[in-house]
């Protein structure tokens, strides 16, 4: 079946061997020598068995990741999704699972328009049932559209919205849940190889399963949209009319692709680390 009708049909598809294996070693051999240039740095974010956990935005410093982007076959699927070239937002890098509930992306990739944004998981690892794949709910990006305002109105009233807001979060992830139990959805992960890549619809249920094993499980998300697409949070999410009109962030270009262009590394939401002040991998 071609890729965007899995797309459509499952709200999810996964392209084998999108990504050369050639990339996949040069990739995990550059971010071995980041960790070790900068080991002060990444020291608070690793684990008991030295892996990285969300860090957002690595490729400012390890300029090779922006490959994933320019040599990645996935990347079509992208483009033909947008209707326009696909650029780089924002990453995550990881060396174990996410563990992540499931979740939409939505409430804090709040484009405008709503749903010009897509995740594309690339694994650099192996990853099966023992070391933390991702797990999908094929059929949940066509449920139907949540009532947001009357969410908003629950718990905000007509007062300010925290971006962040954890009771948003929590709120609209579990009317998606209530929804996808009703419609007997239910969630199944996903098995893949060193070089392949997972694109996910913007209203995909999705998470992360537990990461048991010791062994790494390492992967770069890229949360892609069209060149200039602004982006928002649950203020945007719940309130449209905070929507800026133009991404206020830069661009600079890496083989015909465009890149937004941030200031900083973020280890795990905990820490942040200017690009200039680290050694490259």
């Amino acid at each position: 079946m071609d890729a965007m009708d899995s797309l459509e049909r499952d709200g999810y598809v996964v392209v084998r061997g999108a990504v050369d294996a050639s990339l996949v070693n040069e990739l995990n051999e550059r971010i071995s020598r980041f960790k070790q240039r900068n080991a002060k740095a990444a020291a608070r974010n690793l684990d008991e068995h030295g892996r990285l956990y969300r860090v957002v935005n690595l490729h400012l410093a390890i300029d090779a990741m922006t490959k994933l982007l320019t040599e990645n076959a996935a990347i079509a699927v992208c483009d033909a999704f947008f209707g326009e070239p696909t650029s780089l937002y924002t990453s995550l890098y990881y060396e174990r699972g996410s563990e992540q509930s499931l979740h939409r992306d939505t409430p804090v990739f709040a484009t405008t328009p709503l749903g010009r944004y897509m995740g594309v998981w690339v694994a650099l690892d192996s990853v099966s049932d023992d070391n933390g794949p991702l797990m999908v709910v094929p059929g949940s990006h066509a449920l139907p559209p949540i009532d947001v305002h009357a969410i908003r109105q629950r718990l905000y009233g007509e007062g300010p919205i925290d971006p962040m807001s954890p009771e948003g979060w929590t709120a609209y992830q579990d009317a998606v849940a209530a929804q996808c139990e009703a419609a007997g959805l239910v969630p199944q992960p996903v098995h893949v190889s060193p070089g392949d890549v997972i694109i996910w619809h913007p209203q995909l249920f999705h998470g992360g399963a537990p990461h048991a094993a010791t062994r790494t499980r390492r992967s770069v998300v890229m949360h892609v949209t069209p060149k200039g697409m602004p982006v928002g949070h649950m203020d945007v999410f719940y309130d449209p009319s905070r929507a800026r009109q133009q991404a206020p962030w830069r661009y600079y270009q890496r083989d015909g692709r465009h890149v937004a262009r941030f200031k900083h590394v973020d280890f795990g939401h905990e820490y942040k680390v200017r690009t200039w002040f680290l050694r490259k991998g």
